[in-house]
């Protein structure tokens, strides 16, 4: 990438970047649009319905993969700090699976336990040389394909019957380690292969953005170019090769498998959204809606899939569209809210822990 237009600098500690706060924000709203879907929507669901909810994964860990060089470049973090912080939100998710769904955790690979992964990953990743840096992007993405067609891409995942509180039903295979491994690595909600390249995607689009000081402001005819290569090149792709498409435990994303092509458009929206945000510097209060629920994305997160399993799942009720989207549109008002809440207790609450700050935003 050439030189854009640099906008401010990032300030040891207190930076905030409004348009990728506000993408991240983007992320858990279409996350939770996402994720409501098993416990309420009435099926069939609508293939525009399945795309969006497609885009909410991948924006939200390119941005995880951008928090790793602001915290190397910007805030001067070491090591030690990001693997902390990969380490903590792998126990989150490892408690969110023990306390709300009741799962055994670490049989799956879940979307938080591949960032905790990616943070530490990218850490490292970003001091080898740039050109090296592409070629391991690039060697992640063709992996995966390679992976499937020698160990296969198994569409079902390992059976959610296993509780630590309950019995596992009467003839349900348990897992071996072989198949955790493979989960993990090949055909789990997010295997490190393929979706690791696109935290480290995330990575180097933030050392480009702030890698000397600044902030490059992102413009239509430069980085918007490099988008809409990505959305073309990787649309074209995912139309000849779509994968299966499968739906998993009522989840309906498109990424099941994760073909190449889902990865390269995705990265593109990423791009193309940030570019237009640069240029929206007007609209900013606007969607401070959007920018709020991003500051704390991960107490949102939290909270919000354990209304839709301890309140809304229970209920056992299947809504068609419209009424789906009045529920919605409900619970994401309250996350709003919420978000809102957060982010006075941030401003009023001085000196807070440090496990405080992981939580609900520093």
């Amino acid at each position: 990438m050439e030189n854009a237009c640099p906008d401010a600098a990032p300030k040891r500690g207190s930076f905030r970047d409004i348009p990728i706060d506000i993408l991240r924000g983007l992320a858990i709203v279409l996350m939770i649009l996402a994720n409501l879907v098993p416990a309420l929507f009435m099926p069939p669901v609508p293939g525009w319905f399945r795309f969006l909810c497609s885009l909410a994964a991948p924006l939200f860990i390119v941005t995880a993969g951008m928090m790793v060089a602001l915290s190397r470049t910007g805030k001067g973090r070491s090591f030690g700090y990001i693997a902390l912080r990969g380490g903590l939100v792998i126990l989150v998710a490892a408690l969110l699976q023990v306390l709300v769904f009741k799962y055994i955790p670490f049989i799956d690979m879940d979307v938080l336990y591949l960032i905790g992964i990616s943070l530490p990953l990218a850490y490292l990743y970003l001091g080898l040389p740039e050109r090296k840096r592409w070629i391991v992007i690039v060697a992640i993405l063709l992996m995966a394909p390679v992976l499937w067609a020698g160990l296969g891409y198994n569409t079902a995942v390992i059976d959610p019957t296993f509780s630590l509180f309950s019995p596992a039903v009467p003839g349900t295979p348990v897992p071996g380690p072989l198949d955790i491994v493979k989960s993990w690595f090949v055909d789990g909600w997010f295997p490190i292969f393929p979706w690791a390249a696109l935290a480290l995607f995330g990575a180097e689009v933030g050392m480009y953005r702030w890698g000397k000081g600044e902030v490059r402001s992102f413009r239509f005819n430069c980085e918007g170019l490099y988008a809409t290569g990505l959305l073309i090149g990787g649309g074209i792709l995912w139309v000849l090769f779509p994968g299966a498409q499968a739906l998993r435990d009522g989840y309906v994303e498109l990424f099941y498998p994760p073909v190449i092509g889902l990865l390269l458009f995705s990265a593109g929206v990423f791009l193309l959204a940030l570019t237009v945000l640069d240029h929206l510097p007007g609209y900013y209060s606007l969607l401070d809606p959007l920018r709020v629920t991003g500051e704390c994305s991960l107490a949102i997160y939290l909270i919000h899939y354990t209304i839709i399993q301890k309140v809304i799942a229970p209920l056992q009720i299947r809504l068609p569209l419209l009424q789906y989207l009045e529920v919605y549109f409900v619970l994401l008002i309250g996350m709003i809210l919420l978000a809102y809440l957060l982010r006075w207790v941030r401003k009023t609450w001085r000196n807070q822990p440090f496990l405080v700050r992981f939580l609900i935003g520093g």
